[in-house]
């Protein structure tokens, strides 16, 4: 019957296996070693506390164009099949992963390192794949060192385990990268613990760059693309230009691109470089990574200058993430319907992601954890093309539309073996699907796939009503803009004085800004109009501990405990506070119930390790401390909680050792507030006793836990005497630190930590009336620049007087002749402003920053010749969707001919016109496409020399408008 349909091609042949495949894998091999790279370093700190959304982190200003030989760690992990480098301290960036048969990376392999002005807190490199968890991408970890630790496995596998603490959100998360030794891909697995007690934000990707060609093809199964703002369009087609969008070289119109590919239900997507018939999947659980998304740098001169800013060799890169949600979205996405999602407090999210290569099949038709198949059929035959990544021992079954086999055959391949089978059928026959070792080729329900779910806002949703104003405020405390969410919730209120969700978020912004008075009030406010409201009793709870309301805050967190909401949440609070109480049975009981509806709540998990130890049970002890572990292999609290139990050098040792991220202190600091929470000063105190250097903030910290006994002193004078440069108290806890600190010495600091606290938690009159307070003695520029930013623009002369002081005392430092430069030239003081900034320029001509300002001052300056000879020598590197460098040549060019115009020097001024259409490229921008130019000025000016030309007189008063339009 089955000849009657088909006939087996003579041409239908199996690639044999390449002779590096042995009859068994050996075990993944995992080492560390150190490379040197060409690398491109950033410096220059910020040490004035960040008002702009990253403290308590501080920015980094420094970047160059010159080169140095710099050693990195380097972390690889290889089995047969592929081989992945790691780098530890640049954010632990998966740097490349390689397939060995062919020697080709299936990930970007950059070159050089060469870090540049992109993330949250500047530096940033290119290449690989980019880990973030937190509020935006590029998150502040990016580019500095994590915790990690290598290890083989029972399994034959290997792995490397990295892990930060995000201060931002104060969660934690750690990602293994894991290499199987029988498998051609690598495994991913996150771990993201908010161990707080209120939601955070939520936000992670995975951004995996990728080099270009015309012939990259996006494999991204959708119907839409998203862009940050919720707008959706369609997908892989551009209705505007009517072009492929999904492949590269068709994306040659406008700007750089982000597409969020949505609209399709699929598990995987990748790239296919099709002149080399090779590519990359991604693959993942679709609940587990639903968010699919494309960057393309604009591919004019504008978006392709970022080639040689970001390598040397490597050539341009794209970038394909992957996200928890559908879209990064940004303010305008909050009228989109793709809002916040927020993470809740004590939850713990874990994921797997894999990612493999594949050759050798013209395509793809599906891709899971076999690897990859493609169908391709024309009249009459059909071709079957198969990438595997595991070993596959099946048969290959094709059948058609009616259920009837067509073809069948054994097929044995072991990972990246390619296969190639041509099958000929008749003409009126079809093939519905193909399978083989689990993996189905379904083509009828490529329509079911096709998701119906919204992409457009309803249209007729009120946002100044009670509830739209009460979702922009919640947006923006998701996205941690609390003041402007507390003014959005307020306004809710003002429409509807008793609406319970905009009540509720209220007591969350209140309790959030240490605001705990105003916090029970809400949420007992909420109270009276439902008893039962879940929020409102979490966060009365919350509230009422704080005012040492304890039944109260038992009452509340019980009644929490009725919803799924906060429950886990309320009995990881109840735990806390039995071990407060030192009822250790009650603690693990507790905390016993968070775990049952979430069993990798790793904050109970501690909880219950604690009660146990506090009991002696050791048996109970060693099974928390190994699922602990096993969650997170990285867990400081674990390593040490065995050197609190056995005080020995190797158990110090272990618990420090692994403790080597940028910002050790933090890691210490974060720790023994956790053990301040549960009233474990001995332990806390014991903590910060074993970090290995003790800045000034951990020096308080010790004054206060040992502010009944000898020590106190000791540590008060040492914290007296450090330094305060880099030091940005945010917690509560240490809020009541420098409370107490305050009292106890006359020294200025306690006050000006205290500053800084309230200005996180926008208690900014108070801040300010700290710092007015201070010794007119202090000799420390921050503090200046911070009091500075805090007066009210009325305030002329007193914010003119700190700049000059902070300018005073540190005259290396050229961002406080910038920040009295700025101010100088706010209040038109352009003179006093160029004398200020040129120093600054003219003792480092490589800092663009200082040369873009002094250039700045000088055309207010109508000093244009000056300005252009600055420009022709300014080298800038700039930021993402940075235009300074070009703006201030256009300006100069122009008011350049507009001088020449007037003076009669018509092809002078003809010469500067055309200059101002140039786009040079050390200047940090790129030419955009033409219909993105605007040159209307240009236009209008040339058109005045050339009627001139022709013995027109100039007007007077279109040269005035165009000047005036030109500044």
């Amino acid at each position: 019957m089955i000849a009657k349909y088909f006939l087996i091609s003579l041409t239908g042949v199996i690639i044999l296996m390449l002779p590096f495949y042995g009859a068994a894998q050996d075990p993944t091999t995992v080492r560390e070693y150190d490379k040197t790279f060409t690398t491109y370093p950033f410096s220059q700190p910020d040490p004035v506390a960040n008002q702009a959304g990253i403290y308590p982190y501080f920015r980094f200003d420094g970047f160059t164009d010159k080169p140095v030989q710099k050693q990195w760690k380097v972390v690889a992990l290889e089995n047969d099949f592929i081989k992945v480098l790691i780098m530890p301290q640049i954010g632990g960036k998966i740097w490349t992963a390689i397939d060995k048969k062919n020697g080709k990376p299936f990930i970007y392999d950059n070159d050089v390192i060469k870090f540049r002005d992109i993330a949250m807190r500047g530096a940033w490199t290119s290449g690989g794949i980019e880990i973030n968890y937190g509020i935006i991408g590029h998150t502040p970890g990016v580019a500095t060192p994590v915790n990690y630790l290598t290890r083989k496995n029972a399994d034959g596998s290997a792995s490397c385990v990295i892990s930060l603490l995000d201060l931002l959100t104060q969660t934690r998360w750690s990602l293994e990268i894991r290499l199987p030794r029988d498998k051609a891909y690598f495994i991913t697995k996150s771990v993201w613990h908010n161990g707080t007690a209120l939601y955070q934000p939520y936000y992670t990707w995975m951004n995996m760059a990728q080099k270009v060609s015309d012939s990259l093809e996006y494999i991204f199964p959708g119907t839409h693309h998203i862009f940050h703002d919720g707008k959706a369009y369609p997908w892989p087609y551009n209705q505007e230009t009517h072009k492929r969008i999904s492949v590269y070289g068709q994306n040659d119109f406008g700007g750089s691109k982000s597409y969020h590919v949505v609209g399709t239900y699929s598990k995987y997507f990748g790239a296919y470089w099709q002149k080399e018939n090779f590519g990359m999947i991604h693959y993942a659980a679709r609940q587990d990574k639903i968010g699919k998304k494309i960057f393309i740098w604009g591919l004019s001169k504008h978006g392709m200058i970022w080639e040689k800013i970001l390598t040397d060799h490597a050539g341009q890169y794209t970038e394909m993430q992957s996200g928890r949600l559908y879209n990064q979205n940004n303010q305008r996405s909050i009228f989109s319907p793709f809002k916040q999602f927020y993470f809740m407090p004590y939850n713990t999210d874990t994921w797997k992601e894999y990612w493999y290569p594949f050759q050798n099949t013209d395509g793809v038709s599906i891709a899971d954890l076999n690897g990859v198949i493609n169908l391709k059929q024309k009249p009459g035959e059909a071709t079957i093309f198969i990438s595997p990544v595991s070993d596959i021992n099946d048969t290959l079954k094709v059948l058609g539309t009616d259920g009837s086999l067509l073809f069948s055959k054994p097929v044995k391949l072991k990972p990246l073996q390619s296969f190639k089978q041509n099958v000929r059928l008749k003409k009126s026959v079809k093939i519905a699907r193909v399978t083989l070792a689990g993996s189905v080729v379904n083509l009828l329900d490529s329509a079911a796939r096709v998701l119906d779910r919204p992409v457009e806002p309803y249209p007729d949703f009120d946002w100044e009503s009670a509830y739209g104003l009460y979702l922009r405020g919640a947006y923006e405390a998701g996205t941690r803009h609390y003041a402007k969410a507390e003014q959005y919730v307020r306004s809710s209120l003002e429409k509807i004085a008793y609406f319970m969700p905009a009540l509720t978020a209220m007591a969350f912004l209140q309790y959030k800004n240490m605001n705990y008075d105003s916090a029970f009030y809400y949420a007992r406010k909420a109270l009276s109009v439902d008893t039962y409201d879940p929020a409102a009793n979490y966060y009365y709870g919350l509230a009422a501990l704080q005012l040492g309301k304890w039944y109260d805050a038992e009452d509340g967190f019980q009644m929490a405990t009725l919803t799924p909401q906060f429950r886990v949440a309320a009995y990881t609070e109840l735990s806390k506070m039995q071990l407060q109480k030192r009822k250790y049975k009650k603690a693990f009981g507790y905390a016993q119930d968070a775990l049952a509806f979430n069993t990798e709540n790793i904050t109970a998990l501690q909880l219950q390790y604690i009660a146990v130890r506090s009991m002696n049970d050791h048996q109970k002890e060693e099974v928390i401390k190994e699922r602990i572990l096993q969650l997170d292999p990285l867990n400081n609290f674990i390593r040490f909680e065995a050197y609190w139990e056995d005080k020995t050098a190797p158990n110090r040792e272990k618990f420090t050792k692994l403790i080597r991220d940028e910002l050790p202190q933090q890691t210490y600091l974060h720790l023994a507030d956790w053990y301040m929470q549960l009233g474990l000063v001995r332990e806390a105190a014991f903590v910060l006793e074993t970090a290995p250097r003790k800045d000034d903030e951990i020096s308080y910290w010790l004054a206060y836990l040992h502010r009944n006994d000898r020590h106190a002193k000791k540590w008060l004078d040492s914290a007296d005497a450090g330094s305060p440069l880099f030091i940005f108290p945010f917690r509560p806890e240490s809020f009541r630190v420098m409370q107490w600190a305050m009292k106890q010495t006359d020294n200025w600091k306690p006050e000006y930590y205290m500053a800084l606290i309230d200005i996180s938690t926008n208690h900014k009159t108070k801040a300010l009336q700290l710092l007015e307070a201070m010794n007119p003695a202090v000799n420390f520029a921050p503090l200046y620049v911070t009091r500075a930013r805090l007066r009210d623009s009325s305030d002329a002369g007193n914010i003119l007087s700190d700049f000059s002081r902070a300018a005073s005392l540190d005259k290396k430092d050229w961002r406080y002749g910038k920040y009295l430069t700025e101010f100088l030239l706010v209040r038109k003081q352009v003179a006093k402003a160029l004398k200020t900034i040129g120093p600054y320029y003219k003792e480092d001509r490589d800092n663009y920053i200082a040369g873009m300002l002094y250039t700045r001052c000088l055309i207010l300056n109508n000093q244009y010749t000056a300005a252009e000879k600055v420009l022709n020598n300014l080298h800038i590197l700039p930021y993402e969707g940075a235009t300074d460098g070009h703006r201030l040549y256009k300006q100069v060019k122009l008011m350049l001919a507009l001088q020449l115009l007037q003076s009669g020097k018509y092809q002078a001024a003809l010469r500067k016109v055309s200059e101002a259409r140039e786009w040079p490229a050390h200047l940090g921008v790129g030419k955009p496409y033409p219909n993105m130019i605007k040159d209307s000025l240009e236009n209008k000016i040339q058109d005045i020399i050339q009627g001139a030309l022709q013995g027109r007189k100039p007007s007077g008063k279109a040269i005035d408008a165009i000047k005036s339009a030109v500044q």
